[in-house]
């Protein structure tokens, strides 16, 4: 028996992402996911705040047009990355991590090897100080902080977490 399909849910309202795909360039695959880790959509513009009389930091989320910046930096980079031996050492660094085949454990690598690596050569002003630290009460793991980093342009520590969706539509 042939059941009729339903309508689809939520269907793109424009075209601009499949138009606009930098990481495309490159044939290199893991240089192509570290162009689409410093190049992809925002899917949150700002923190939602479901406490907001709770005496909190205030957290801030970076924009669009910030990792944009910081993709324009790093392109001669990933361009060296997909055109050289080089790309051996994104290589090497992504498999020695753990669970390199998880999306969100490769994600973070992506990013942790581009701020290694660009901090190294001055590409932008993030120091890694820590990263995947494990939060305990007790002898009971509660939380992990990704990534600890200290700004040296606005001389600032910063923590961000990171997170990476994605959308199959078929």
């Amino acid at each position: 028996m042939v059941y009729p399909m339903s309508e689809p849910v939520n269907q793109p309202t424009s075209t601009r992402l499949i138009d606009d795909a930098p990481w495309e360039r490159y044939r290199r695959p893991y240089v192509r996911d570290l162009a689409y880790a410093l190049a992809c959509p925002n899917v949150l513009t700002q923190w939602l705040d479901f406490a907001p009389h709770e005496n909190t930091h205030a957290i801030s989320v970076h924009s669009a047009s910030f990792w944009r910046a910081q993709f324009e930096a790093y392109e001669q980079r990933l361009t060296e990355l997909d055109t050289t031996n080089d790309y051996q050492a994104l290589t090497r660094y992504l498999l020695k991590r753990p669970s390199p085949n998880r999306l969100g454990f490769h994600f973070e690598g992506l990013l942790s090897f581009w701020l290694e690596d660009g901090f190294a050569r001055k590409l932008h002003p993030y120091e890694t100080l820590a990263n995947n630290v494990q939060l305990y009460n007790g002898k009971q793991t509660t939380g992990e902080i990704d990534l600890i980093l200290y700004n040296h342009q606005d001389k600032l520590i910063e923590h961000w977490e990171l997170a990476i969706k994605f959308l199959v539509v078929f």
